[in-house]
């Protein structure tokens, strides 16, 4: 069986919100897309973005700098 490598995956309570983390990532060359929000994750608007787990602390930054609100940041 094939292991899955563990990604980030940040959730938001707004379409617009994750729209404007996906602008602010590729301004900040921080690699990550958006994805469908994972069953297993809230996701008020169905959006999350998805990056490699060691950008956790860069992408906080950046989110708390711009004051982009999400609802939560995980591993999976």
């Amino acid at each position: 069986m094939l292991s899955r490598r563990k990604k980030l995956v940040v959730t938001f309570f707004t379409s617009s919100a994750a729209m404007a983390t996906e602008k602010l990532c590729k301004e900040k060359n921080i690699d990550g897309k958006l994805i469908s929000a994972p069953r297993e994750l809230s996701s008020d608007c169905g959006i999350a973005f998805a990056a490699d787990v060691d950008k956790k602390y860069e992408l906080e930054q950046a989110l708390d700098e711009k004051k982009i609100e999400y609802e939560n940041m995980v591993v999976i």
